[in-house]
């Protein structure tokens, strides 16, 4: 929290608090640190929505709210709608529809529901995808949620929601498969489908797969008590932060880490120095993984931008951060090559040209690998084809955009159970890098 800061004094969830809060600390680092775990940590910047919560009533993103300005004001968290024991129609329905499925974003979603409905009893469609669109799901598309919405919103309204069906269309393979007519749409049209389950003619029909069924899970996952990583906070846990490469190609001449190792707080500073040299490989394939195994914990060359330098263990992660800061790096800085195809060329900057990696196809052009794959007799096949289309199809790396951090707990020392807890921020930026802490030089 730093030197400075204030006392307010806040009602969450119908109940008046006294909260220390640091001046320069947003509310959502406020509220998690009184344990309010179902406001989640996304962006940090406001983007994504998962820190939503309402303030007096209104849906705001608590991660660009400084802590203090809430003295005297009412905030409600997904906690609070719970009411003796009986869930909010609104958790009741995210339930009931399967709205819920990874929960990370369903608090915020709720809450953001349930002040569109306190407003509006009756929301059409279009206004419930206006009022949910603040708040990023990469789940759900948003088909379920609506439909949560509508039915929770027809239980406050003293209305008797309708039965939750998943159309079902027999097709026998034989004949065009007839969707029904809300399945099929005009060009352009982007609004996602509802469910559909499509079974093959004769096929006995099934208790499970196709019906409708309410995760093991949705109960805590609505109430925002599912427990994801980064809501662990462990007694005497230290917190890992990761320094990374400015250059996109470099070799480390000299770590300086003195300060760091001075700074109160801070328990162990890793460089290469510190860690066994131990290869693995980088693709991030399941055992047995192929070759090479060309990456180490910490190198001392870096070969991107975001690349491992130094590792970080600290009290909190306020003091690991500022410890990185204090970290003295001297580098040779090297010529990068970004594209694929100009580093196969003659003469391009050797990426991996450290001698204890093995099974590089061709290191001097930067092949890691090489596959030379025929099936049949292509030749003829072109010749006997009606049209040969020939083309050089190129496609981005996918990166399935989850919301929640990347966050590793880990322990050193069977008998101390010293916990080291080290985590990524994603989508938006990055922040602290999952990263194996071992081989520490000191105990707590």
């Amino acid at each position: 929290m730093g030197n400075h800061t204030k006392t307010i004094k806040v009602t969450i969830n119908g109940q008046e608090r006294i909260l220390e809060v640091g001046g320069q600390e947003n509310l959502l680092d406020a509220l998690r640190r009184y344990r309010y775990f179902s406001v989640k940590r996304g962006c940090d910047t406001g983007d994504c929505g998962v820190c939503t919560i309402l303030l007096e009533g209104k849906p705001v993103r608590s991660c660009m709210i400084p802590a203090f300005e809430v003295d005297g004001k009412a905030i409600t968290t997904v906690e609070g709608l719970e009411k003796d024991g009986e869930l909010h129609p609104l958790q009741g329905a995210f339930m009931e529809t399967g709205a819920i499925q990874c929960g990370f974003c369903t608090p915020s979603l709720i809450l953001t529901a349930k002040a569109l409905l306190d407003e509006n009893p009756n929301p059409s469609e279009e206004e419930i995808r206006r009022a949910m669109r603040g708040v990023l799901c990469r789940c759900t598309g948003y088909v379920r949620v609506v439909e949560a919405v509508q039915r929770a919103a027809a239980v406050l309204r003293g209305e008797e929601p309708p039965e939750i069906e998943i159309p079902e269309i027999i097709f026998t393979g034989e004949e065009d498969l007839v969707l029904p007519e809300e399945y099929t749409r005009p060009a352009n049209d982007r609004q996602p489908l509802p469910p559909l389950v499509c079974t093959p003619q004769g096929m006995e029909g099934l208790d499970v797969v196709g019906k409708p069924q309410e995760k093991v899970d949705a109960a805590k996952l609505a109430q925002g008590k599912a427990v994801f990583t980064d809501d662990l906070h462990l007694p005497g846990m230290l917190y890992g932060a990761l320094l990374t490469s400015p250059h996109a190609h470099a070799r480390i001449l000299d770590i300086d880490t003195t300060k760091a190792k001075e700074l109160p707080g801070v328990h162990a500073v890793l460089t290469h120095r510190d860690l066994p040299r131990i290869k693995y490989a980088s693709g991030g394939q399941s055992y047995p993984q192929p070759p090479p195994f060309d990456q180490v914990c910490l190198d001392t060359k870096v070969r991107h931008v975001g690349d491992r330098v130094a590792v970080v263990a600290a009290e909190t992660p306020e003091i690991a951060e500022r410890a990185l800061h204090l970290i003295d790096v001297e580098y040779d800085v090297l010529p990068p090559v970004l594209d694929p195809l100009e580093a196969m060329k003659e003469g391009a900057p050797v990426i991996h040209d450290e001698e204890d990696t093995e099974d590089i196809y061709d290191r001097q052009r930067n092949l890691v690998h090489h596959i030379d794959e025929q099936v049949g007799d292509v030749e003829k096949a072109f010749q006997e084809a009606d049209h040969v289309f020939e083309g050089e199809y190129r496609t981005p790396k996918q990166q399935q955009a989850h919301l929640e951090s990347h966050v590793c707990i880990t322990y050193w020392d069977e008998d101390e159970r010293m916990v080291i807890r080290t985590s990524t921020q994603v989508p938006f930026h990055i922040r602290r890098l999952v990263a194996p802490l071992i081989g520490l030089p000191e105990k707590r």
